[in-house]
């Protein structure tokens, strides 16, 4: 679990620290202050390696059996001119490189005592370097004199020998051949992504099969308490997960409205990623402020149970109220909310940390959370 974290020249941050870390972490500011660019952050440190990660502001990535391809909205417009790795690096100055680092207190791998350091770099590798054709070889292509444009990306852990790399080339990103094991297991939720309903139904399936899914039922019952049970039912040869809710026949999950799948979602990931971390981006999408103490006292208690930490964001002042108050009785509050902010002067994005007792003042006031 982090206890720290600390990121330089990603994205919108020179150098952004972040101590004091708890089991679940709100992230709240204005718009452009970095909320989803820190989940990416603590996600790629964590272990993730997809292309998606690092290019979502580009375009959306489809996957195709070899390969990453980034497809734009107009097919006019020639992504091998505009997409370009300088957009994860501050300033899209690639001259300096991407350093993560953070203190994990019970880490998944044994060589770490706990409290010890965890550090990764991000940088662009350059083809004229000694090892760039030794680099290539972990990508299966033949003929790389028939790609014009190439930039690598190498991420290199101080922890493990072995570096990552991802190619974008010719408007296509190719992962390598070789992945290395992460630092922790993780998952990030984006707020306008929807999962796929043949991953749910995984997930619900390994749920089945370890006697859990009381689990996901209780949480569900509380934006609809007519709900019994759920099974996989097989529509036109996609396994779908459907609810019975007292009707004449059940009916399909993703038929009970945005907040049930986004909850579903949200406890299913949370169920394959046991002694890990979960990401969540604007966690108050599709949930009502009646209901959102319930879901953080839902929350709270999967992330104990299975040992997990949360990092969310959130636009919503009754979202950060709510966790306070979910939070506040339990012994020990293992709540901390984190404010992110550009300081007037320098333009910096920084961070303010509040533990219980500074909570009380903030539920307390109006403040500006929406950008």
């Amino acid at each position: 679990m982090y206890t720290s974290f600390g990121v330089k020249n990603f994205r919108c941050f020179r150098d952004l620290q972040l101590n004091d870390l708890g089991r679940v972490n709100l992230i709240a500011g204005r718009n452009n202050s970095g909320k989803t660019a820190l989940l990416e952050a603590i996600y790629i440190h964590s272990g993730d390696r997809n292309p998606k990660t690092f290019l979502r502001d580009q375009g959306y990535i489809s996957r195709t059996p070899r390969s990453y391809r980034l497809l734009r909205e107009s097919d006019d417009v020639d992504s091998t001119s505009i997409i370009s790795w300088d957009t994860i690096f501050n300033n899209f100055d690639t001259t300096k490189s991407i350093k993560m680092s953070a203190k994990l207190a019970r880490p998944k791998l044994p060589l770490f005592d706990e409290g010890l350091p965890a550090s990764l770099e991000i940088s662009i590798k350059p083809q004229d370097g000694k090892d760039f054709d030794k680099a290539l070889r972990q990508f299966t292509i033949r003929d790389f004199d028939f790609y014009e444009d190439m930039e690598m990306l190498e991420i290199k852990p101080d922890y493990r020998r072995q570096s990552d790399y991802i190619l974008l080339l010719n408007g296509g990103v190719l992962p390598s051949r070789f992945k290395s094991e992460p630092l922790l297991q993780s998952d990030l939720l984006y707020a306008r992504e929807k999962i796929d309903s043949g991953v749910n139904a995984k997930r619900f399936s390994k749920m089945r099969q370890a006697r859990t899914v009381s689990i996901l039922i209780d949480a569900l019952q509380i934006i609809e308490p007519r709900l019994i049970d759920l099974e996989i039912l097989v529509d036109s040869r996609r396994p779908l997960i459907y609810s019975d809710i007292g009707l004449v026949k059940s009916i399909s999950l993703s038929s009970l409205g945005d907040g049930m799948n986004r909850l579903a979602s949200l406890i299913l990931a949370m169920g394959e990623t046991a002694q890990g971390v979960i990401f969540i981006d604007e966690i108050e999408n599709g949930l009502h402020h009646a209901i959102q103490k319930k879901v953080w006292k839902i929350i709270g208690k999967i992330a104990r149970d299975l040992n997990i930490q949360v990092f969310a964001t959130t636009h919503s002042l009754e979202m950060i109220r709510a966790a306070h108050e979910a939070f506040r009785d339990d012994k020990p509050y293992d709540f901390r909310y984190h404010r992110l902010d550009r300081n007037a002067d320098t333009g910096a994005i920084e961070a303010m940390t509040y533990n219980k007792f500074s909570m009380n003042a903030v539920v307390s006031i109006d403040f500006e959370v929406r950008g």
